[in-house]
C-alpha cells in the first residue's frame, strides 16, 4: 500500500477503502479513488467536473490498467468500452457511445431508472447517414447528392425521409419503452399540475363542478400529450441546436432544412458537433430539472473507456476534441473518462506532468484544485506501473439505489398523492360537512353553501342556530316543490368558535337567520324563496373561498339570484365583495358599515392635477344599514350640541381597536376625528387595544388620565363592558364620564342592561343602527315585521341584524318578484336593474326605514334611520334623537342635529 496526503474534501474521500491516519490517506484499493469520482453528491449540491485519466505505459498494458479500474463499475452505471482501432471514424465511434444501440444507452441493471437518452447525438448521425443513402436514379433529388441546403426538391425529400425516421425509430420493444419512458415523464408533470389547476379555479379540493374537473384533465391529458410528443420526436431538445456555436442552428429554420445542412457539412464540422452534443446529452441525462425527471435519483455518472494508440484514430481525436469543446464551451459532460494512452500523447499536448499509479489520489486532488482555481486543462495522467492494490472489489450501491428508490417516491407522490389527497378530503367533508358537495373543510370549519342540493347534515351546527337552519331547509324543500323559486344566498359566519358571553356575533348569526327564516316564510305567491346558507367560517375569516364557491355555484343554477348579508366590515367580507362583483353577482349588504365596504380596488388615478383614492364602488353592492361616517357625524353633534352645549372648550378621547384586518373600528374612529373637528371639539391622542391582546383595562386607564369631556368607544363588543367595568372604578374627573359607543355594542346593551343602569359614575350613550325602540310611541305606522317585535317577539335577538336582514331580504325579493315573467326565471343582471331602481318614488318601506338608493353610484341609502340610544331609568333603551324617515310619507325629524346630516363621506 501507498500513502499519501489528502486532507478532507467534498468529493468522497470518507470510503472505506480510503482510511484517514495523522491526516494521512491509506489507499487500500485505488477502485476506491475511482468510486469517489463516479458517485454523485448529494442532491442538492451541485455536480463537480470530472477529469480525464490517461493511463500511460505500465507492467499490465495501459488499457488492461484502463480496464481493471473501470471493471468494478461496469454493471453499475452507463459504461462504454472501446479499444483502439474498432472505428475507423469519429462519427462510428460516437455511434458506439450513444447511437440508437449505442452502449452508453443501454439498460442498467440494478439502477431501477431508465438509461440515459441520447436525442442530439442520434439526430446528427441520421442527418450524417443521409450523405451515404441516395434516392433512386429517377427520383428529382438523385441529380446532385447530397443535395444543396436551398434546393427545394432536397428539402421536400429531407422533410419525408425525417417523418419517416421518427415514425420508425421507436418501433420494436426498446422503442416502446423509450416512448413509455417519456410518457411517464410528462405525467409525472402535467398530473399534478391539473390536479393544481382544478383547484386553483375551484374544483379540486371541494369536488365541486364539472368545469374545473374538465380544466384539470384537460391541462393533465394535454400536458402529458404534447410534453411526451415532442420528447419522442426530439423537438424537446433540439432547441439546444441554436444556442451552439458547432454548425448552430438559424432562427426559424425548419429541422429538416437544418439536417440537409449537416448532411451537406465538413466531416470536421460534423466531428466537432457530435462531440458538443454528446457531452450536453449527457449533462440533460444529469440536469436537475425543476420538473421531475430521471436526472433527480441518478447517484453514479456514467464511465467510458477508450484505448488510443496513434495520432489523429478516432479515439484519439475523441477525446481532444472532447478536452478542447470543453476548453471552448465550459461544457462538462457528467461523465468519467479513463483513456489508455502512449505516453507521447498523454503529455504531448497537454503539459500535465505523469505520475505513478501509486500516486493517483494526489493527481486527483491537484486536478479537483486546478478546476477550483479554474485551471482548464481537465486531464489527469498517471503511469500504468505499480500495484493496482485490493482483489475483489465491490463498489457501494446502496446510496446510488437510495437515491433512485428517493426519485421514485417523489414520482409516486405526485401522481398518487393528489388523488390520495382528494380522497382524503372527501373523506373529511363526509365526516364532518356530511360530504356536501359545495362545501370544503378548511381550518376545521365546513366553509361554503352547507344546504345547496340536499338539507343541511345534523351535527354540523348546535343550538339555536341548527333550530333555525331545519326550518329554513322544511321551507326550501316546500319552495322547491312548488315549481317556480329563486334562490337567494345568506352570505355570514355561523360556526362561530369559542364566542365570548358578550362577543355579539353568535346573536348576530342567529338574528340573520331568523330573519331570513320569518322573510322566507311569509313568501306565498310565485316566485319562492330559497334560502341558501353560505357559511364564511369564524369571523368570516375564509370569505373569499366561500364566494368563489356562491360563484361557481350561481353559474351552474340559474335559481342563484344575489347574496344578502355580508354584515360586518372585515378583511373576508371585502374579499368576498371583489369575488361577487368579479361574478356579476348582485348583493345587499346589512350591518357592514365601513364607508368604502363595497369597493372594489383599483390603482390611484390622477384626474386634474387632483389624487383620487384608489378604488370604486362595486355597482353589484348595496346595502341597507347607514354608513360609519353618517353614524359618526350624529354622535359629534349629539355629543358637542346636546352632552357639552355648556362646556366652553370641550375635548374627547377615542378608543379604538388595533386589531389587523377589522376595517370597521378604524373607519368609525377615522370618520370621528372628521366630525369632531367639524363640531371644533379638541381630541386627545386616541388610545388603541386590540382583541388578541387585550389590554382594556390599560386603554380605560389611558383614556381616563387625559380627561376627556366625552369618550368615544370605537371598538368591538367583546370588550365593552369591561370599559365600563374600568372607568366606574377609575377617578376620571368630577362629574359623570359620558360614552358614546359604535353600533356594534347593541346586544351587549340589551343583555347587561341592569348591570349598566346600575353603574353610577358613567354614562352610556350608543348608536343604533336598527331598534324596534325607534318605532315605540312614535304616529308612524310600523311594518308588520315591526309591530310583531313591539308585540315582544323575539326579544333576545340582536336587533339590527335581526331588522336590517330582516329589510335586505324584502328589498332583494321584491327585486326579483318584479323581474319575475311567468314562465321564466330572472336573471342576475334583471334582478340588478330593479335594485337600481330602488330609488325615489320607487323606494321600499323597510322595517329599519325608508330604503332608498337615490341611483347613486354608491348605492348608499338616503336619509337612512339611525338613533343615539340610552338606556331608559326603569325599562329598554329609549332614542336621545333619530335622524332620518321611518315612512315614506313621514316628514323629516325637525331635530336640528338631523339637519343635512351625510350619508356617506364625499370623494
Amino acid at each position: 500500500m501507498r500513502e499519501s496526503g489528502c486532507d478532507s474534501d467534498p468529493f468522497h474521500w470518507d470510503h472505506p477503502s480510503i482510511r484517514s491516519r495523522r491526516g494521512v490517506c491509506v489507499v487500500a484499493d485505488l477502485h476506491a479513488v475511482i468510486e469517489g469520482l463516479v458517485r454523485r453528491p448529494l442532491f442538492w449540491l451541485p455536480d463537480p467536473p470530472l477529469p480525464i485519466l490517461f493511463v500511460t505505459g505500465g507492467d499490465y498494458g495501459a488499457f488492461d490498467v484502463a480496464d481493471k479500474l473501470a471493471e468494478p463499475f461496469e454493471d453499475s452505471l452507463p459504461h462504454a468500452s472501446v479499444r483502439s482501432g474498432e472505428h475507423a471514424t469519429l462519427r462510428d465511434l460516437v455511434d458506439e457511445l450513444a447511437g440508437e444501440r449505442g452502449q452508453l444507452g443501454k439498460p442498467v441493471g440494478g439502477s431501477f431508472l431508465p438509461p440515459p437518452r441520447f436525442p442530439l447525438v442520434q439526430f446528427v448521425l441520421w442527418a450524417r447517414r443521409q450523405r451515404d443513402e441516395p434516392p433512386s436514379a429517377d427520383a428529382p433529388a438523385a441529380r446532385r447528392w447530397p443535395p444543396d441546403p436551398h434546393s427545394r426538391t432536397g428539402q421536400e425529400e429531407f422533410k419525408e425521409r425525417l417523418k419517416s425516421w421518427r415514425r420508425g425509430r421507436y418501433g420494436g420493444d426498446r422503442g416502446r419503452r423509450t416512448a413509455a419512458d417519456f410518457i411517464g415523464r410528462a405525467a409525472y408533470t402535467w398530473v399534478p399540475l391539473g390536479t393544481l389547476a382544478a383547484w386553483w379555479v375551484g374544483g379540486a379540493s371541494d369536488l365541486v363542478g364539472l368545469i374545473p374537473w374538465a380544466l384539470g384533465v384537460l391541462v393533465a391529458l394535454g400536458g402529458t400529450v404534447v410534453q411526451s410528443m415532442l420528447s419522442i420526436r426530439g423537438s424537446f431538445f433540439n432547441g439546444w441546436f441554436r444556442r451552439q456555436p458547432y454548425l448552430p442552428r438559424k432562427r426559424f429554420e425548419r429541422l429538416w432544412r437544418y439536417a440537409l445542412r449537416l448532411a451537406d457539412a465538413s466531416d470536421d464540422d460534423i466531428d466537432w458537433l457530435l462531440v458538443h452534443a454528446l457531452c450536453q446529452d449527457l449533462r440533460q441525462a444529469y440536469q436537475k430539472w425543476i420538473i421531475p425527471w430521471p436526472s433527480w435519483g441518478r447517484g453514479l455518472y456514467g464511465l467510458l473507456v477508450l484505448e488510443a494508440r496513434e495520432p489523429g484514430e478516432a479515439n484519439e481525436r475523441f477525446l481532444r476534441l472532447l478536452e478542447e469543446t470543453t476548453d471552448r464551451t465550459g461544457l462538462l459532460a457528467p461523465a468519467l473518462v479513463i483513456a489508455a494512452v502512449p505516453e507521447g500523447l498523454a503529455t504531448g499536448p497537454r503539459t500535465v506532468a505523469p505520475v505513478e499509479l501509486g500516486e493517483l489520489p494526489v493527481a486527483v486532488r491537484g486536478w479537483r484544485d486546478a478546476v477550483r482555481r479554474r485551471v482548464p486543462r481537465l486531464g489527469v495522467v498517471i503511469g500504468a506501473s505499480g500495484d493496482l492494490g485490493g482483489g475483489d472489489y465491490r463498489p457501494r450501491l446502496l446510496p446510488s439505489r437510495m437515491r433512485a428508490i428517493g426519485y421514485w417516491c417523489v414520482v409516486a407522490l405526485l401522481l398518487v398523492g393528489p388523488a390520495l389527497w382528494l380522497v382524503r378530503n372527501q373523506q373529511d367533508r363526509s365526516a364532518h360537512c356530511g360530504g356536501l358537495d359545495w362545501v370544503e373543510r378548511i381550518d376545521g370549519q365546513c366553509v361554503g353553501i352547507v344546504n345547496a342540493t340536499e338539507p343541511t347534515p345534523e351535527g354540523l351546527y348546535d343550538g339555536e342556530v341548527a333550530d333555525v337552519v331545519r326550518k329554513i331547509d322544511r321551507n326550501n324543500a316546500s319552495a322547491r316543490n312548488s315549481g317556480g323559486f329563486v334562490s337567494v344566498v345568506l352570505f355570514g359566519d355561523f360556526a362561530i368558535r369559542d364566542a365570548d358571553p358578550d362577543d355579539g356575533r353568535l346573536a348576530g348569526a342567529v338574528s340573520e337567520l331568523t330573519a331570513m327564516e320569518e322573510f322566507q316564510r311569509t313568501v306565498s305567491s310565485t316566485p319562492r324563496l330559497q334560502v341558501l346558507i353560505a357559511d364564511s367560517g369564524d369571523d368570516f375569516a375564509h370569505g373569499r373561498r366561500n364566494a368563489e364557491l356562491v360563484s361557481g355555484l350561481a353559474e351552474q343554477d340559474p335559481h342563484v339570484i344575489g347574496a344578502v348579508g355580508l354584515a360586518r366590515s372585515v378583511r373576508g367580507v371585502e374579499d368576498a365583495i371583489g369575488v361577487l362583483h368579479a361574478a356579476k353577482i348582485p348583493m345587499v349588504g346589512t350591518t357592514g358599515t365601513a364607508d368604502r365596504l363595497g369597493y372594489i380596488d383599483d390603482v390611484a388615478i390622477d384626474v386634474d392635477g387632483r389624487n383620487r383614492t384608489p378604488g370604486y364602488p362595486s355597482p353589484y353592492y348595496f346595502h341597507v344599514g347607514p354608513t360609519n361616517f353618517r353614524q359618526a357625524t350624529l354622535a359629534a353633534r349629539f355629543a358637542r350640541r346636546t352632552l357639552l352645549a355648556g362646556v366652553e372648550s370641550p375635548s374627547a378621547v377615542i378608543v379604538q381597536d388595533g386589531s389587523p384586518g377589522d376595517a370597521y373600528t378604524n373607519n368609525l374612529a377615522d370618520d370621528l376625528v372628521t366630525a369632531l373637528g367639524v363640531e371644533k371639539v379638541t381630541l386627545h391622542d386616541p388610545v388603541y387595544y386590540s382583541v388578541q391582546g387585550g389590554g382594556i383595562s390599560k386603554a380605560a386607564l389611558d383614556a381616563c388620565q387625559e380627561r376627556p369631556d366625552v369618550y368615544y368607544y370605537a371598538g368591538r363588543a367583546p370588550e365593552f363592558l369591561d370599559f365600563l367595568r374600568a372607568l366606574e372604578g377609575k377617578s376620571c374627573g368630577p362629574g359623570a364620564v359620558k360614552v358614546i359607543a359604535g353600533d356594534d355594542v347593541i346586544k351587549v346593551v340589551a343583555d347587561h342592561a341592569g348591570e349598566i343602569r346600575d353603574l353610577r359614575r358613567v354614562e352610556v350613550y350608543y348608536s343604533a343602527l336598527a331598534t324596534r325602540e325607534m318605532w315605540r310611541d312614535n304616529p308612524t305606522p310600523p311594518t308588520a315585521f315591526v309591530y310583531g317585535l313591539l308585540g315582544g317577539r323575539h326579544p333576545n335577538a340582536s336587533e339590527d341584524n335581526l331588522i336590517l336582514t330582516y329589510d335586505a331580504a324584502s328589498v332583494f325579493y321584491q327585486a326579483a318578484n318584479t323581474a319575475y315573467r311567468s314562465g321564466g326565471l330572472p336573471s342576475k343582471g334583471d334582478v340588478l336593474y330593479e335594485l337600481a331602481r330602488t330609488s325615489r318614488g320607487s323606494a321600499w318601506n323597510g322595517s329599519s326605514g325608508v330604503i332608498n338608493f337615490a341611483g347613486t353610484e354608491r348605492h348608499d341609502p338616503v336619509n337612512k334611520s339611525i338613533a343615539i340610544m340610552r338606556m331608559g331609568e326603569n325599562g329598554p333603551t329609549v332614542p336621545m334623537v333619530r335622524c332620518g324617515q321611518l315612512n315614506i310619507e313621514e316628514d323629516p325629524p325637525a331635530d336640528p342635529l338631523c339637519a343635512n346630516l351625510p350619508d356617506a363621506p364625499t370623494g
